[in-house]
């Protein structure tokens, strides 16, 4: 079943001589389930395709439907309540609360939303990403790969149509790298997640089923590993 459907999508920065062409033209279908990486050199469009994906930014033109909604057209307020209930966002840097402790941090997006949480989720959501004995900390008492974890655990709480992790090893050290990516591979697994992952790294794009290639804004290649 399809999740996720990009067409004809163009952003451009700037006008005259100083426009930039960071997407031209990107079409592209991704089905529920699927663990996709996207891959790319610095300056390769990969970055700001995702940050349309997760309705951060528009595209200059082409449409971007996200489980049957066109968040193309939505305005700051409906992409905001978009993204916090239907997209799940990981990057490099966690972004998780100081003040708060791993519990609230996990559970923000729903409590934004006065939802109360499905504990039985919760509970499997944490136990599987091994966090379970830190939810009553502060984040800076966590290792990277904890607070990584964490951020994942904020990420899949409201059951997303789509989980987008943005270069989400590219502040960790090699043990804790593969120990994310198996994290998200296990939540692809056990939690039929779906997941667009942006990374600069080779060997972390071996780990999807899907590689998708981006160059000057383009995809040159959309090779399925199966």
């Amino acid at each position: 079943m399809e999740i996720l459907k990009c067409e004809g999508i163009k952003k451009v920065y700037g006008s005259g001589a100083n426009q930039v062409k960071a997407l031209d033209g990107i079409d592209l279908v991704v089905n529920k389930g699927e663990f996709v990486a996207i891959i790319g050199a610095s300056g390769s469009g990969k970055s700001t395709l995702l940050h349309i994906l997760g309705s951060v930014d528009k595209p200059t033109k082409g449409k971007v439907v996200v489980g049957g909604t066109d968040i193309s057209v939505l305005n700051k307020t409906q992409a905001a309540i978009f993204r916090r209930r239907k997209v799940g966002l990981v990057y490099q840097f966690y972004n998780l609360i100081p003040t708060l402790t791993v519990r609230k941090n996990i559970l923000m997006p729903l409590l934004l939303d006065k939802k109360k949480p499905n504990e039985e989720f919760f509970d499997q959501i944490v136990k599987s990403l091994g966090i379970a004995d830190k939810l009553e900390s502060l984040p800076n008492q966590l290792s990277g790969g904890q607070q990584q974890r964490a951020a994942i655990a904020r990420s899949l709480i409201y059951r997303p149509a789509l989980l987008l992790a943005d270069e989400p090893t590219g502040n960790l050290d090699q043990k804790n790298s593969k120990e994310i990516i198996d994290m998200l591979k296990l939540s692809n697994r056990n939690f039929e997640q779906t997941i667009v992952l942006i990374t600069h790294d080779e060997k972390i794009a071996l780990e999807a089923e899907r590689i998708i290639t981006i160059e000057d804004g383009r995809i040159i290649n959309d090779e399925s590993r199966r």
